[in-house]
């Protein structure tokens, strides 16, 4: 099963970095603003929200949001990861493939930089939270 992990993900790399290439060309040259936040929208919910919520939840701290618990208000980390990692990965996909031919334009890029700029914005916030709910403790 990790051989097939491994060898799927080099593929996708792979066939992510020709696609690059080939249009290379016609990259709108403030893309790089979009890719950027989307990577500080991903870091800060996956990095530093999931680490205060470990802090916070280590000082005895509950998980409120029970999308993310269990009925006794502890993490489900498995999960917790998993669909985080999963709308970031589907947030990247749908950016970079422009699978709406209308998201294609310079608008478009601006409008996703707000979006993962807010992304980015809540999940700092909700650290922070996390962090003063562990200092209390």
């Amino acid at each position: 099963m990790k051989f097939f992990t491994i060898l799927l993900l080099a593929a996708a790399s792979v066939s992510a970095a020709n696609r690059l290439d080939s249009e290379h060309s016609r990259t709108p040259k403030r893309v790089w603003v979009r890719r950027l936040t989307l990577a500080a929208g991903c870091a800060a919910s996956l990095a530093f929200d999931t680490w205060s919520t470990h802090r916070a939840v280590s000082a005895g701290a509950l998980e409120a949001n029970g999308l993310f618990a269990n009925p006794q208000g502890r993490p489900q980390w498995g999960r917790m990861f998993s669909i985080k990692a999963g709308i970031c990965g589907s947030s990247a996909l749908l950016q970079e493939t422009h699978l709406f031919g209308s998201w294609e334009s310079p608008a478009a890029d601006w409008t996703w930089t707000g979006i993962n700029a807010g992304a980015a914005g809540l999940y700092s916030w909700a650290g922070w939270h996390n962090l003063s709910l562990a200092s209390r403790k």
